[in-house]
C-alpha cells in the first residue's frame, strides 16, 4: 500500500516538474504571455526529451542528475503556485459557482474526474502481459520490452548514456527519447511503474490542453466535458511500453501552439524556437511519427507564406526553426549514430541494419494496395470522422491565403488543415513503411488527435456545430459517443475492468523477475571475465550489471549487426567465426529464446513480410546458438540459462 502510495505521489511530482519546466521556457521566450498549465506541461516534456539527448550524449544520465532536474522544475512549479495562489482559488471557486447549479454538468464532471482518476491510477503499476486472460491492461511485453525499452533506460542509469547496442535492431530504429523518459521514473521506482508518464500523465497533459483550448475558444461546459469523454473512453492500442499517449499530447500541444493567433505577434525567433522544440521532441519518441511532424512542420509553414504579407519574416522564422530542430535532434542523432552507424535511420543512412547487408523483407504488395490496407486497417470508421470533422471546420475556418479578418481568434498558419493533411498522409507512409505491420497501432499517435482536434475546433461557439445549430451537434455527438461506445465499448470495458485490476496488483509492490532470476543472472555474469564482450539473447537482459561487463542485446539477431553484417543462413560456425572477429567471445542465452518466436509458418501469405524475415533470422540464430552448445565450452548452466565460451572447444570425455 505505501509503496503504491508513492508511486502514485512520484507521478504527481513528475507532472509538476514538467509544468515547472514548460514555465521556465514560457517565462524566457514569451515573459509578456501567461500559458495554461497543460501547455505548460506539454511544453516542459517537449524540453525535458531535448534535455535528455544531451544528457545522453555527455554521458551524464545518473539518478542523482535525474533528481537534481526532476526538483528543479517542480521547486519552479511550486514557487509559481504560491504566487499565483490567489487567482487560482478565485478561477476554482468561480468555476464552482457557475456549475453547482447544473445536475447535468456537476455528475458530467464528477464523471470525467472519476474516469481521469482511474486511467491514472491504473497506469501506476503493470506487470507481465498475461495473454491467457488478460489480468493486467497492457503490461510489459516479454519481447519488444524485456530485450530492448525495459534494457536502454537502465544503460543510461549505471553507464550514464544508452551507449552502444550495434545488435539491436529496436536501437536503430529509435533515437531514445522515450527511454529517457523512462529514466524519470526508474530513478526512484521500478520496471513496474514504466507506464506511469505514458500513458498515465501524458492522458492528464492532454487534458489540461483541452481545457486551455476552450479557454481561449470559448464552448459551453457540456461541450467541453462531451470533448474530454470522448477522449478517456477510446483504448489506445498498447502493446509495449513505446509511447503511445505522449505524442497525442505533443501533437495537440503543437496544434495549439501553430493556431494561437498571438504567435504571430510574437518574436519570430522564439517562435521558431518553441515549434522546433516539439517537432524535434515528438521525433525522439519514435521513428514512426518523424513523417507525421515533419508534414505539420511543413505544411503549417506553406500556409502561413502563402497568407502573409511579411514573407520575408516566415522564410526566415522557417529557416530558423529548421536550424533549431537539427540543433535539438543533434545529441540524439550522435549518439546513434556511434551507436548503430546511423545518424537518422533510414533517411540519413542505414547505419548497422540488416538491410544496409542486403537482408530485407520483399513485399508481395503493390503501393496502392498497401497504401489502401494502411488506410482500412486504421479502422476505417476513423477516417471517415477525420475527414468529416475536417469538412465542418473548413466551413468555419476556410483555406484563405490572403489577410483573413483581424478578428480572427486563430492564426494564418491553417493548424487545423496541417494537422488534418499530416494524420492522413503520415498514416499511409507508415503503413507503406512498415508493409501494414500494425497500422492501427503505428497510426494511432498522429491520427487520433487529429480526430481530437477537428473535435475541439467544432465544438467551439464559433464553430462549425454551432454555426449549424443544434440539430448538427446532436447529430455529431451521436456519432462520435456511437464511435467512442459502440464500436469500441468491448475493448474500452476490458480496459477500465483492468484498470482497476492493475491498482489491486500494485497494491501487492510487485517485482517483473523473481528472486531466483536474479540470483541466476549474478551467477551467470560471474562466470564471465569482467570487462569481456557478451552478446546476450536472455530473457530478461535488464537485469544485468551493465558496468561489469560490455553488453550487446541481439533483440532481433541479424536485425541489425556490425559490418560485414551477423551471417545469416551460413551455419554455426559462420555465426562463431564472425563474432570473435568482432571481439565477441562470450554468447549468454536462456531457454526463453530457444522457443521465441515459435515455430510459426514463415512461408504463408498470412504473416507480414516484416514479422517473417524477423522469425527467420531469430530462428536461424536460434539454431546456430543450440549446435555451438555442442561443440563450446559452456562457462555457466542453470537449466534455463548457460553461457558459452566461442573462443574454447567443448571437452569430449570417452569411455
Amino acid at each position: 500500500m505505501i509503496s503504491y502510495l508513492i508511486s502514485f505521489s512520484w507521478g504527481i511530482c513528475l507532472l509538476l516538474s514538467l509544468t515547472g519546466w514548460g514555465k521556465v521556457l514560457n517565462h524566457i521566450l514569451f515573459p509578456n504571455q501567461l500559458i495554461d498549465w497543460g501547455q505548460k506541461a506539454a511544453w516542459g516534456l517537449a524540453f525535458s526529451l531535448i534535455i535528455g539527448g544531451v544528457l545522453n550524449a555527455t554521458w551524464t544520465i545518473s539518478p542523482t542528475t535525474i533528481l537534481i532536474f526532476v526538483g528543479l522544475g517542480l521547486i519552479y512549479c511550486l514557487v509559481d503556485l504560491v504566487n499565483h495562489r490567489q487567482s487560482i482559488v478565485t478561477n476554482l471557486l468561480q468555476v464552482f459557482q457557475e456549475t453547482r447549479k447544473d445536475k447535468i454538468i456537476l455528475a458530467g464532471i464528477a464523471t470525467v474526474g472519476l474516469l481521469i482518476l482511474i486511467q491514472y491510477a491504473g497506469w501506476v503499476y503493470t506487470g507481465r502481459v498475461n495473454f491467457a486472460n488478460m489480468v493486467y491492461a497492457d503490461g510489459f511485453n516479454t519481447s519488444d520490452d524485456y530485450h530492448a525499452y525495459l534494457v536502454f533506460p537502465h544503460k543510461m542509469l549505471q553507464l550514464g548514456s544508452m551507449g552502444l547496442e550495434p545488435f539491436s535492431e529496436r536501437r536503430i530504429v529509435s533515437l531514445g527519447g522515450q527511454s529517457f523518459i523512462h529514466t524519470l521514473i526508474l530513478s526512484v521506482l521500478s520496471d513496474t511503474n514504466l507506464n506511469l508518464i505514458d500513458p498515465g500523465l501524458s492522458l492528464i497533459i492532454t487534458v489540461g490542453l483541452i481545457i486551455g483550448f476552450f479557454q481561449e475558444n470559448k464552448a459551453s461546459t457540456k461541450r467541453i466535458l462531451f470533448t474530454i469523454l470522448f477522449l478517456l473512453l477510446i483504448a489506445a492500442p498498447k502493446a509495449n511500453t513505446t509511447s503511445v499517449m505522449l505524442p497525442v499530447a505533443l501533437f495537440v500541444s503543437l496544434f495549439r501552439t501553430l493556431d494561437s493567433k498571438e504567435i504571430e505577434g510574437r518574436f519570430w525567433i522564439s517562435n521558431a524556437c518553441i515549434i522546433a522544440l516539439i517537432s524535434a521532441a515528438l521525433c525522439t519518441l519514435k521513428s514512426s511519427l518523424i513523417p507525421a511532424s515533419a508534414i505539420v512542420f511543413a505544411v503549417s509553414y506553406i500556409c502561413y507564406f502563402m497568407s502573409s504579407n511579411t514573407k520575408l519574416k516566415v522564410v526566415l522564422e522557417f529557416v530558423t526553426a529548421t536550424v533549431f530542430v537539427g540543433i535539438f535532434l543533434l545529441p540524439w542523432m550522435i549518439s546513434l549514430y556511434q551507436s548503430s552507424g546511423s545518424l537518422l535511420y533510414p533517411i540519413l543512412g542505414k547505419g548497422y541494419h540488416a538491410s544496409a547487408y542486403g537482408i530485407t523483407f520483399k513485399s508481395g504488395s503493390t503501393l496502392l494496395g498497401t497504401a489502401k490496407t494502411a488506410i482500412a486497417s486504421f479502422r476505417g470508421i476513423y477516417v471517415f470522422i477525420l475527414i468529416l470533422l475536417g469538412c465542418l471546420s473548413l466551413s468555419v475556418r476556410p483555406l484563405k491565403f490572403g489577410n483573413l479578418p483581424e478578428e480572427r481568434s486563430f492564426s494564418n498558419r491553417q493548424a487545423v488543415v496541417s494537422m488534418t493533411i499530416a494524420a492522413l498522409l503520415a498514416t499511409v507512409a507508415v503503413g507503406v513503411l512498415t508493409e501494414n505491420a500494425d497500422p492501427f497501432r503505428y497510426s494511432f499517435s498522429h491520427l487520433f488527435p487529429a480526430i481530437i482536434i477537428l473535435i475541439m475546433t467544432a465544438m467551439t461557439d464559433t464553430g462549425a456545430l454551432n454555426k449549424n445549430g443544434v440539430a448538427n451537434f446532436f447529430i455529431a455527438a451521436v456519432f462520435c459517443a456511437g464511435l467512442a461506445i459502440s464500436y469500441d465499448w468491448d475493448s474500452t470495458k476490458n480496459t477500465y475492468s483492468a484498470y482497476v485490476k492493475n491498482i489491486q496488483f500494485g497494491m501487492t509492490n510487485p517485482s517483473l523477475v523473481s528472486a531466483k532470476q536474479k540470483s541466476q543472472y549474478v551467477a551467470l555474469q560471474q562466470s564471465i571475465p569482467e570487462a569481456e564482450i557478451v552478446l546476450t539473447r536472455l530473457d530478461a537482459p535488464f537485469i544485468l550489471d551493465f558496468k561489469r561487463n560490455q553488453i550487446f542485446v541481439a533483440d532481433w539477431p541479424g536485425g541489425a549487426s556490425l559490418p560485414p553484417g551477423m551471417p545469416a543462413f551460413k551455419g554455426p560456425e559462420a555465426l562463431a567465426n564472425y563474432l570473435v572477429s568482432k571481439s565477441i567471445r562470450y554468447v549468454a542465452y536462456s531457454s526463453w529464446s530457444l522457443n521465441h518466436p515459435g515455430d510459426v509458418d514463415t512461408s504463408g501469405p498470412g504473416l507480414s513480410s516484416w514479422f517473417r524475415l524477423q522469425a527467420q533470422l531469430s530462428h536461424d540464430f536460434r539454431d546456430n546458438v543450440q549446435q555451438l552448445a555442442k561443440s563450446r565450452k559452456k562457462l555457466y548452466e542453470d537449466g534455463e540459462n548457460f553461457v558459452l565460451d566461442l573462443g574454447t572447444k567443448a571437452v569430449s570425455i570417452g569411455l
